[in-house]
């Protein structure tokens, strides 16, 4: 992103106007915008929010989803390998781990898309060099000092700081903030871990307007007095929206699940912020790992689960979604201490009523190894990223490789994402979502050229029950909601004929 001041010059000359409690050009009140700015599509609902959880050490991927059916698995790991029959079973050889049972039933809804092998090339093992890059979203091999999250912000806030939105940009749950929200035009990020404790803690604090001095400690001072205005703005603002919101379920007694529980009330309370983090720690199993490793998980499933029932039963899930990373997988090998070593490429959960849902990507070759013996990616994390922005935050697909400095494919992780054809593959039909289904279905499939497509609805006995879809289509994706109350629970079978010849069928489970 190109800068016209440098980070000391600006915060220093930015002092006096945000010392003035958020105030813009001549006290003028920041507002929101109505209008979307230029680098945001509008194909994408304006409103959609990013949670991102924030897996902090490294999490195991292979013993999250496991691939109980290689026999390399157990070979590799004779002590720590999760067996099939322990495992929750997804399909093509992949299962959750046994904690997993929420975001198992969350998958069963087609609520959860799986990204297999994610990670980048000439991977760091370091925690702390790794973090940063999945933070900036940079090569391996170049240091970035903004946060992928800021520059997004940056472009969804053009007149940030000089205005200041009505609501926070981004929220954090903790105490120290991320990089992903820091950026040379300040900061992004509002961080708190109780909204009305945060309230009480700078209520009735005033900011100076004297400017920084040009030192080293001057620059400091600017960062703190920009920090300060900030919170002082929106405090109350964020006090308000947790006294209007509510938590419509009960969440866990774990720090994950407050966290998340915060974000649905703040959402439900009226924020418009586009993006949330929260963190949970833990992951770096070196020793000992089997315990520590499936109770994360349990907290993490309960929590999320309590999350997608909670925005779901106040009308909010269609505008939010769930992303998790982590800053590196671990080695195939178990080590001598029943754990797991530093490795690379690990899955990746998106998880919302928006998504597609399934696994997406082929499972983790355990053979064919990188020259450290660890796992080659399938898909770069900028990819994942890329998709959420253009497809669920509604960023241009120009501006996403502005953020990037490069275009990252996009993957087919939302309903409005656009399917990858395989070599010879014209048309496609996906399963049926959510599979036992009752009440409604959603069925899609995608055409790679021009076609006439028949899509119907048939008993297993091959008598044509319905018609979901007859008629010509350009290419494209194509999603059909099947209203299946007048069906009896059983099993049926949702056929595709294309004009191509080709023929697909999917099996669809009604448990009305």
């Amino acid at each position: 992103m190109k800068k016209e001041l440098t980070r000391s010059e600006f915060l220093r000359r930015m002092a006096l106007l945000s010392g003035g409690v958020g105030l813009g050009i001549s006290g003028i009140p920041g507002q929101a915008y109505a209008a979307l700015p230029a680098g945001l599509a509008a194909s994408v609902p304006a409103g959609n929010a990013l949670v991102i959880i924030q897996l902090s050490g490294g999490n195991d991927g292979l013993n999250t989803v496991i691939p109980a059916e290689n026999d390399t698995y157990f070979a590799k790991r004779p002590d720590i390998a999760i067996k099939k029959v322990d495992a929750l079973a997804l399909k093509n050889g992949m299962y959750l781990h046994p904690s997993m049972t929420g975001i198992k039933s969350l998958y069963d809804q087609g609520n959860v898309a799986i990204v297999q092998s994610v990670g980048y090339a000439n991977p760091n093992r370091s925690h702390f060099r790794a973090t940063d890059i999945w933070n900036t979203g940079s090569d391996a091999n170049v240091v970035w000092e903004e946060g992928w999250a800021a520059r997004y912000l940056a472009e969804k806030y053009p007149a940030y700081p000089i205005s200041m939105p009505a609501h926070p940009m981004a929220i954090q749950l903790g105490s120290v903030e991320s990089l992903l929200f820091q950026s040379d035009m300040g900061r992004f990020g509002t961080v708190f871990e109780d909204p009305n404790l945060f309230y009480q803690l700078v209520s009735g604090t005033l900011s100076d307007d004297e400017i920084p001095p040009a030192t080293l400690a001057g620059d400091e001072l600017a960062f703190l007095k920009q920090v300060s205005s900030t919170s002082i703005q929106y405090s109350t603002v964020i006090r308000d929206g947790a006294l209007k919101g509510a938590n419509s379920v009960t969440y866990p007694a774990t720090n994950l699940a407050k966290q998340l529980g915060i974000v649905a009330k703040l959402i439900s309370g009226g924020l418009e912020t586009p993006v949330y983090l929260c963190t949970i720690g833990g992951f770096d199993t070196h020793a000992n790992q089997l315990n520590q490793h499936a109770n994360l998980w349990k907290q993490i499933s309960d929590a999320v689960t309590a999350f997608q029932k909670d925005l779901k039963t106040q009308n909010k899930a269609d505008k939010v979604t769930l992303m998790t990373f982590s800053e590196f997988g671990r080695r195939v090998n178990q080590n001598g201490t029943t754990g797991t070593d530093h490795g690379t490429a690990a899955p990746m959960f998106v998880i919302g009523n928006t998504v597609r849902g399934g696994l997406i990507g082929e499972n983790p070759n355990l053979v064919n190894l990188d020259s450290n013996g660890d796992l080659k990616p399938n898909f770069d994390y900028r990819q994942v990223y890329s998709t959420v922005l253009s497809d669920h935050l509604g960023l241009s697909t120009t501006s996403t490789a502005g953020i990037f400095k490069k275009s990252f494919d996009r993957l087919p992780i939302f309903l409005n994402s656009p399917l990858i054809a395989e070599a010879g593959v014209k048309v496609t039909l996906l399963d049926p979502a959510p599979n036992p289904a009752s009440g409604q279905v959603r069925i899609q499939f995608a055409a790679f050229e021009a076609m006439r497509i028949e899509l119907a609805l048939f008993d297993m006995q091959g008598q044509k029950l319905g018609s979901i879809f007859a008629g010509e289509v350009p290419s494209g994706t194509y999603t059909y909601p099947v209203d299946i109350t007048q069906f009896p629970a059983g099993t049926y079978l949702v056929s595709l004929a294309a004009s191509t010849g080709a023929r697909i069928t999917k099996r669809l489970i009604i448990v009305n």
